[in-house]
């Protein structure tokens, strides 16, 4: 018996623990080469190294020095190459027929991003889509007690758009950071990125099964709802629901299922206690088990979940106009500041991406006195152990679905295919995450708007009214209903606020400004103190998303330039990923190149960034309730960005920003 990653006791074999090679083959090459008769076959380009699962292929590949570190210099560049062969992970195994039946599956919720499964060289199936759960049904080729092998193969990673193209035309809903970003280079990850499993005969029995919890009203009480998806079938199956602390049961179900479709069973009037957000007392969390019981009432198969209780109420903030949307966090009966940062993996290849990665970020967010966190819609679904690292701070988590801006063109996709699969993707975000307890919003992606290509930063963002948007609105309200969706961010009549429109009431949920170029002066002093007034006179109802660049530490810069190239940031060093967040203009009184150093140059864009960010913060802090909430992108780097507007670069180091902000976001309102 082992655990899967949502915290599923499962009697199954892992992938993670067989032992895997990886080959690289020319495109299709591997069709001859696994048939083609002796004696001269095509060989892979690339002959089999170790791997493990979930491993990236580029990671792999660094570690048996076949690829440089793509996080050096400009490196990345070296590593492109990648993306236009086949890769094939192999593995050789032996399952008894007695313990898997007469059909082998393999439960698969992440590869990265399409290809075929072979058996002994021979195709079994296709799969296609990363953020896409897949039941493959490998047949009975494993059944006959001899060993086999077992080969995932992955072909080139689909033509999605990096920061710049039409969002109309997204059909992929790869995580698109990966093609390029203003902070990142372009490193397309290849292969598994969550472990994968094949059942045995009664765990393969297992339903979907998707749990929502809720605190009442009174705030003492809770209430469990489970929705188990069954198959058509004849047979009558038993369950047994349940809760418990640890050490007492707290509530217990039994009830039969007959007919095939959703059903949905109801714990009630639990005695639980209220899980609060980082800064009050109490993450209390509690396990939910269901079970299926047989006529001798043996365990044929049991899940679990963590789960924790919380009251969520959205009221539209103090004075803002009619029709706007609420954007007044109530937990537990309390209104509640939102304070935070946008989130990105950890690493840019986040197929490798571990535990103490998210845990020392987690960590560094919690003390900061961070209670939100944005997964931004260029991202992917974030992996349990983040959910569960934010369950255990307080954090709240606002989840975006894989749509994001692109600068030319930002609307969604509106025909039926990719709208399907968007709603497939959203059933398995929230079949996979929505238990958590720390789940606050489902959103319909990063900045999507409305209208023509040639004003992207002055359009409309798109609302309900959208095809897209409503399909996974209705979703999203049948599978986890009662938790809050938004169309996109930023939300409203306007995308940025202008202080020409201040006091017009145009200005709800709001994305900018990032840095001070919109602000610029001759002089840096006079720039800030634009900046300040911009702030002071700000009459937003929430700022999801606003940004200040400053330097890495001297010690990442040093550790990640090419020799000689860490300074002056003419460098190509620079232009790789931080042409937009030098500011060059700015900065060149202060800095000069040939006199001033790079420790100069970190030193004063670091002071800079934290006086902005303070200044941005402290003013929608001391309008609350009028203001919600303020939201900085980005929190940390996921590459070793040399300029950018993270609080904490790649080395886990935070910049003097967090110490500004960690100062007005540990004081009360109105302090």
């Amino acid at each position: 018996m082992m655990t899967d990653p949502g915290g599923t006791d499962v009697a199954a074999l892992w992938l993670s623990s067989l032992e895997w090679t990886l080959s690289g083959w020319r495109p299709f090459a591997w069709k001859l080469g696994k048939t083609a008769p002796e004696p001269n076959p095509l060989c892979p380009d690339i002959l089999p190294v170790p791997v493990r699962f979930p491993m990236s292929v580029q990671q792999a590949l660094l570690e048996a020095g076949i690829i440089p570190d793509w996080n050096k210099g400009m490196n990345s560049l070296l590593c492109e190459w990648v993306e236009h062969r086949h890769w094939e992970y192999s593995s050789r195994l032996r399952l008894s027929p007695s313990e898997y039946g007469d059909k082998v599956f393999l439960d698969a919720p992440g590869l990265d991003y399409s290809g075929w499964i072979l058996i002994d060289g021979e195709e079994v199936v296709r799969f296609s889509s990363t953020m896409s759960a897949h039941r493959i049904d490998l047949g009975a080729a494993l059944l006959d007690g001899t060993e086999h092998e077992l080969s995932i193969i992955f072909e080139e990673p689909p033509r999605e758009q990096g920061q710049m193209g039409y969002t109309s035309r997204s059909r992929f809903f790869k995580s698109r950071y990966n093609y390029g970003w203003d902070w990142c280079p372009r490193i397309v990850p290849i292969g598994p990125w969550l472990d994968a499993c094949i059942p045995d005969r009664l765990e393969s029995r297992k339903p979907d099964f998707y749990v929502s919890a809720r605190l009442e009203e009174d705030f003492r009480h809770g209430t469990v709802e489970v929705r188990l998806m069954l198959p058509d079938a004849a047979e009558e199956r038993s369950f047994r629901l349940s809760l418990s602390d640890g050490t007492a049961l707290l509530g217990e179900k039994s009830f039969c299922l007959k007919r095939g479709g959703a059903q949905k069973i109801q714990l009630t009037r639990l005695p639980v206690e209220a899980w609060w957000p980082n800064g009050f007392s109490g993450q209390k969390r509690y396990t939910l088990t269901i079970e299926e019981i047989d006529g001798s009432g043996t365990v044929l198969w049991a899940g679990h979940r963590r789960a924790g209780f919380k009251h969520i109420d959205w009221l539209p903030c103090e004075g803002a106009p009619d029709g706007a949307d609420p954007w007044l966090c109530c937990v537990n009966g309390a209104p509640i500041f939102l304070q935070g940062a946008n989130w990105v993996p950890p690493r840019a290849v986040y197929h490798d991406a571990q535990r103490e990665h998210y845990a020392t970020l987690i960590r560094l967010y919690k003390d900061m006195g961070v209670n939100l966190l944005r997964v931004w819609g260029g991202g992917i679904l974030e992996k349990e152990v983040f959910y569960d690292l934010c369950d255990e701070a307080g954090i709240l988590v606002w989840q975006e679905m894989p749509l994001s801006s692109s600068g030319i063109e930002n609307c969604p996709p509106e025909d039926s295919e990719a709208i399907q699969t968007l709603q497939k993707i959203a059933s398995n975000y929230v079949r996979l995450r929505g238990h958590h307890v720390s789940l606050l919003l489902w959103s319909g992606g990063n900045e999507l708007t409305w209208g023509s290509p040639d004003n992207p930063f002055g359009e409309r963002p798109v609302d309900m009214r959208h095809p897209a948007i409503h399909a996974l609105k209705v979703h999203l309200e049948q599978l986890d209903p009662g938790r809050r969706f938004v169309a996109t961010s930023p939300t409203g009549p306007q995308f940025y606020a202008h202080p020409e429109n201040y006091g017009k009431g145009l200005h709800h949920d709001i994305h900018g400004p990032w840095g001070l170029s919109r602000f610029e002066r001759a002089d840096f002093g006079d720039s800030l103190d634009v900046w300040k007034q911009y702030w002071a006179e700000d009459d937003s109802l929430f700022r999801s998303e606003a940004g200040m660049p400053g330097a890495a530490s001297l010690e990442c810069l040093e550790q990640f330039a090419p020799l000689g190239e860490s300074w002056p940031f003419s460098e190509g060093y620079w232009r790789h990923t931080a042409s937009w967040w030098t500011q060059e203009r700015l900065y060149r009184a202060v800095v000069q190149d040939g006199i001033d150093t790079a420790a100069r140059y970190v030193a004063v864009t670091q002071d800079a960034q934290a006086q902005a960010y303070a200044i941005a913060a402290k003013a929608c802090k001391s309008r609350f309730p009028q203001c919600g909430g303020f939201v900085v992108w980005m929190g940390h780097d996921c590459f070793p960005c040399p300029a950018n507007n993270s609080l904490i670069d790649y080395l886990c180091t935070p910049k003097a920003a967090y110490k500004s902000l960690q100062a007005i976001f540990l004081a009360p309102p109105g302090a």
